[in-house]
């Protein structure tokens, strides 16, 4: 067939068989003067600009996927940095840190230290609910109960107990909180008392959280007003040293401004609920106890205080370490007419369901040893 009669359709084939190519949707329009090598000529150039939008399309899209991908990261950051300022750094191992703390400074033995738990050949007896009478052997180099029980002496009518062997007699005072309501102070100093120690706080034995008594500040401020002496006693719930500490701070924010003539008392007791609350220091172990007080007595000394442990007997002789706590002042609990604690103790709540002029209600009473 004669080239220049072909037809525009039939070049169109016989090209597309030349190039092995199908033929584009978007025809090329030609004319029928134009030859095969010029048909091939306008064919290169249709797939070279082809080629080319395809690639600017190619771009185009690239371009739009790397926005998106730029987009996705800076939210990625942003949403990590916010929730690192909301919860904190991201620890990627646990690691063993040691708290910072003050603590150790208030620490009044170092822990390294030996104690001595030598047994003496004294004994003396405990009697246990479960095991009736027990014997316990004495711990040596720990000062001992030495008061003759014939120098104590019992008011039958007012119930109240004094002591007085020559050497050492004693003074008449009581401990409060709450619980006895208002109290007319003059009246109390006018019935003999020359002493008080009151309730300046404690922690709740379940809540753990740590409260003041709410008629502390009137029963200092009018304790000191009728010119009766004072010490405070905190009751303790505290499971670590620290929170010994943060007790110890709270007395101390307290008593600011009073001076006191008795110590801070510690007053950890066993809590038995008639709900069938478990007290949180149920089961804490005696070295814990001792420590806890050790480092409550060192911080209100720090501040020019003393210290001192209150504590029935098997609280002192079960719970407490002696041979760690004997420098300091021990208030013992025990409602007898002669104090049994076989060790020495330096101040005997005798009772509690005194009465006393001025305070309704039954109140404790004590007595404090003084040297001539």
């Amino acid at each position: 067939m004669d080239e220049r009669t072909m037809t525009a359709e039939e070049r169109e084939k016989a090209l597309a068989e030349i190039t092995g190519e199908a033929v584009f949707e978007q025809k090329t329009e030609f004319t029928s003067e134009q030859t095969p090598g010029e048909l091939l000529e306008m064919y290169r150039s249709s797939n070279e600009k082809r080629s080319a939008s395809e690639i600017r399309t190619y771009k185009t899209i690239l371009g739009v996927l790397c926005a998106i991908v730029a987009i996705l990261a800076v939210a990625v950051v942003v949403v990590s940095v916010g929730w690192i300022t909301e919860q904190g750094t991201v620890v990627t191992e646990i690691e063993t840190v040691e708290i910072p703390t003050v603590v150790t400074e208030y620490i009044a033995v170092d822990p390294t230290s030996e104690y001595d738990h030598e047994l003496s050949e004294d004994t003396f007896t405990l009697s246990d609910s479960n095991y009736g009478t027990i014997l316990m052997y004495a711990l040596q180099n720990v000062g001992k109960n030495e008061y003759d029980e014939e120098c104590f002496t019992v008011d039958e009518e007012t119930g109240y107990i004094t002591y007085d062997d020559g050497e050492t007699y004693s003074i008449m005072g009581i401990d409060v909180s709450v619980y006895q309501g208002d109290i007319d102070w003059d009246a109390v100093k006018e019935a003999g008392v020359e002493f008080a120690i009151i309730r300046c706080g404690y922690r709740g034995y379940v809540t753990g959280t740590v409260n003041e008594d709410a008629n502390f500040r009137a029963n200092i401020k009018g304790a000191t007003e009728a010119g009766i002496k004072v010490g405070v006693y905190f009751f303790s719930q505290a499971l670590t040293v620290e929170e010994a500490l943060e007790e110890a701070e709270f007395c101390l924010d307290l008593v600011d401004g009073y001076e006191l003539d008795y110590p801070i008392f510690f007053d950890w007791e066993v809590v038995i609920d008639a709900d069938g609350d478990t007290a949180r220091t149920a089961y804490i172990d005696p070295q814990q106890l001792t420590d806890n007080f050790l480092t409550f007595a060192a911080r209100v000394e720090i501040d020019g205080y003393t210290a001192g442990i209150y504590a029935n007997k098997k609280t002192a002789v079960w719970k407490y370490d002696l041979s760690r706590v004997d420098d300091y002042m021990m208030w013992f609990a025990g409602y007898s007419d002669t104090p049994t604690l076989y060790y020495d103790l330096q101040m005997w709540q005798y009772s509690s369901s005194g009465t006393v002029d001025g305070i309704s209600g039954n109140v404790d009473l004590n007595i404090a040893f003084v040297d001539y």
